[in-house]
């Protein structure tokens, strides 16, 4: 009977802090601000303590992931009037969304913050910001170093393209000590349709960036990124919509700054020998690969432990880390080509020393 009391009068003030955090960090820092701030002061010591909320996200988001604004009353009364004052030196990084921006930038300084991350912003009211709002252009040019700009239209246009290269080119302008930089740009229902290659040579320079992460449409993209423009990247972290060949030449010179890289691409290419695996050539220093590619090859075989051994890891000799998930199109029209199982394709990776991997076979002869 004790024992049943005992647990009915279980309090969750009684459990240690280090779970109660744990409890926390599993829900929206916008609720618990809202809950919990003066509801006693042992919550107040743990909210409002720099190790919960020196990452404030101030962003409602819905189960799917979609992003809402803070009803007005809670971000006035409650949000800016009572909590931001308590803990505005404590905020490292943040994240807001375009109809609460202004209030919280204008309601408290944010002597503390080098990481700013602005989500779900149309490209006209991104550039509106950046460019008249004094306290966000200051914070941009005088203290952020990492940077992450979420875009989302609902319309293309030749104005949306033309806006897309200023917010990057002007954000790279005016932060001359960014060091950080995470960029997307994505038109509702179309994903993105912007073409980065087509910019100027002058356009997208910086000196000081080390670690881009960002969403472009073809190849030639990365490869306008990969020029010199940003010459202390060392991290590239890069999705295409689209690997195919073209006629531009193919430059050889070499990447010896870079130190990861990542590139993911969900369409089909038929462009992995000729695009792909030169530009990997070019990255003596790489020391973490990761390639998630859907690879269409004519009278050929499998790319396997062999084929990254022999076309790719003998040239990048630092490499310590690398995590693939390719899949392997094959059209054997004319050719008679003797497939390896997948029992040949593991002992392939085994002998080359690749170990953590997995692989599976389909035969289709219809196909």
């Amino acid at each position: 009977m004790n024992t049943l009391n005992n647990h009915e009068n279980t309090n969750i003030l009684d459990l240690p802090n280090e779970m109660l955090f744990a409890i926390m960090n599993k829900l929206s820092k916008i609720n618990v601000l809202y809950s919990l701030v003066d509801v006693n002061r042992q919550f107040d010591q743990l909210i409002i303590d720099s190790f919960y909320i020196h990452d404030l996200d101030l962003t409602r988001k819905s189960l799917s992931g979609d992003i809402s604004p803070i009803d007005k009353q809670t971000l006035d009364r409650i949000i800016c009037g009572k909590i931001l004052p308590r803990i505005n030196d404590k905020v490292n990084k943040l994240t807001v969304e375009p109809l609460s921006i202004e209030r919280i930038f204008h309601a408290v300084d944010y002597a503390q913050l080098y990481s700013l991350s602005l989500v779900n912003f149309s490209q006209e009211i991104l550039l509106r910001h950046i460019i008249d709002n004094a306290v966000i252009h200051r914070l941009m040019t005088e203290q952020i170093t990492c940077l992450n700009i979420q875009v989302s239209d609902k319309i293309r246009s030749d104005f949306s393209v033309k806006n897309h290269s200023n917010i990057l080119s002007l954000i790279l302008f005016i932060r001359e000590n960014l060091n950080d930089l995470t960029f997307s740009h994505w038109f509702i229902g179309l994903g993105l349709t912007f073409f980065m290659y087509k910019l100027s040579s002058t356009s997208c320079v910086s000196s000081t960036l080390t670690k881009l992460s960002i969403f472009v449409n073809t190849f030639d993209d990365c490869l306008f990124l990969l020029d010199r423009r940003l010459e202390s990247l060392s991290t590239l972290i890069i999705n295409i919509v689209q690997i195919f060949d073209t006629s531009a030449n193919i430059d050889n010179t070499k990447l010896p700054q870079l130190k990861c890289f990542s590139l993911a691409s969900y369409q089909r290419t038929c462009s992995y020998d000729s695009r792909i695996v030169p530009l990997l050539r070019r990255m003596p220093n790489i020391e973490e690969l990761t390639l998630f590619l859907s690879v269409i090859r004519m009278e050929s075989t499998y790319i396997d432990g062999i084929h990254l051994h022999d076309e790719i890891l003998i040239h990048v000799p630092r490499l310590d880390k690398l995590l693939f998930s390719i899949t392997t199109i094959l059209y054997n029209i004319n050719a008679k080509i003797e497939l390896p199982s997948n029992d040949d394709i593991q002992r392939g990776f085994i002998e080359k020393e690749i170990y953590q991997a997995d692989s599976y076979v389909i035969n289709d002869p219809s196909k």
